[in-house]
């Protein structure tokens, strides 16, 4: 195309554009979702839990980030079953059993988004009822809750 033409055709577009209605019409668009990682959420919900243990007694947050920083030990050692019944065998009521409801309450709850089991709302049911896959898959997902546990009771929870 010669240098002519192409001058003239951007002449032309551009009386074109000068002669057409200017539009500022602003569409728009709906919100986008916020975007979130698994991480997140797991800091999220180990915030909520631990701020809800920090208003209590200071025996009780003691005991309670005492038991949080040992059960991943037990878990790497023994297996998330049997971690989880050692700690639900403590008195109703007790700081292991509050970690122990902790857990569970991510892994089996329906709202929650760690959600791994379905078949039962208590963790030591749906273990025994799951396959591998699914106890390998909450094993994994309880480490990475208990990581963010174990550094939220830190940070938050009395020291003896």
């Amino acid at each position: 195309m010669s240098k002519h033409k192409k001058q003239q055709q951007a002449q032309q577009r551009q009386a074109a554009s000068a002669a057409a209605p200017v539009q500022t019409a602003i569409r728009a668009t709906p919100p986008t979702p916020k975007l979130r990682s698994m991480d997140q959420d797991r800091a999220e919900y180990a915030l909520a839990k631990i701020d809800a243990i920090a208003n209590g007694d200071e025996a009780r947050q003691i005991e309670v980030r005492r038991y949080l920083n040992g059960l991943p030990a037990l878990i790497r050692m023994n297996g998330l079953g049997q971690a989880l019944a050692f700690y639900h065998m403590k008195d109703e009521g007790s700081a292991h059993r509050q970690v122990y409801h902790l857990v569970g309450e991510w892994l089996c709850a329906a709202s929650s988004k760690g959600r791994v089991f379905k078949e039962d709302p208590d963790v030591l049911k749906a273990i025994t009822r799951s396959d591998i896959q699914h106890y390998m898959a909450a094993q994994n997902e309880a480490l990475a809750l208990l990581e963010w546990l174990k550094k939220i009771a830190l940070a938050f929870l009395k020291k003896e």
